[in-house]
């Protein structure tokens, strides 16, 4: 087989990955020559293979802002705030998730390398009336909260000023039903309290 095939197949492929992920530009969709798409395919694919494409994953749809809130209701004691930013025309699944094959939304803490316990607090999801094995499928959508209290026991762990590395778990699916493989998001919060 010749590069050139080998060439066509990458182009496919990068293109293909890039519409599937939404990462397809619009300034470029039209192409160099008014409306050849191939064209502009084939610029776009170019320009990924060249070292900048990645797999698309959720992480490129979610991000997340977390923070301690001192006071958090119902229990007025101190809780770790994560809010789901999430891009238009996506959302994560809800926790529990509505299928065994769907990936729900999880957070997770650790302080020094060690695990702690949170008491985490799962919104209700939305119907996103997509229905799957005659279930409907429950979902959050942009802005969405999820609020983890500490227990004493890990309240005791940040006296000592360390900081909270969280990891959400993620899966983000178009509101059209095209799902993007799971992915972690990162992110840390100050423990002083």
């Amino acid at each position: 087989m010749t590069s050139r095939f080998w060439y066509a197949v990458a182009v496919t492929i990068t293109a293909g990955a890039g519409i599937i992920a939404g990462e397809y530009p619009r300034d470029v969709s039209r192409g160099a020559n008014n409306g050849d798409v191939r064209g502009s395919a084939r610029a776009y694919a170019q320009s990924k293979v060249a070292g900048q494409f990645h797999f698309p994953s959720s992480g490129d749809k979610v991000s997340i802002a977390a923070w301690i809130d001192l006071k958090a209701a119902p229990l007025k004691q101190p809780a770790i705030m994560v809010r789901l930013n999430i891009k238009k025309g996506w959302h994560v699944n809800a926790t529990p998730a509505s299928l065994p094959f769907l990936i729900p939304t999880t957070v997770k803490a650790r302080i020094d390398h060690k695990d702690v316990k949170l008491d985490i607090t799962y919104p209700p999801g939305r119907d996103s009336h997509i229905k799957l094995d005659g279930k409907s499928v429950l979902v959050y959508d942009d802005h969405s909260i999820l609020q983890a209290g500490m227990p004493s026991s890990t309240l005791a762990m940040t006296q000592s000023g360390a900081s909270i590395g969280l990891v959400v778990t993620v899966q983000s699916c178009s509101n059209k039903g095209i799902c993007l493989p799971p992915a972690q998001l990162r992110s840390t919060v100050a423990a002083h309290l």
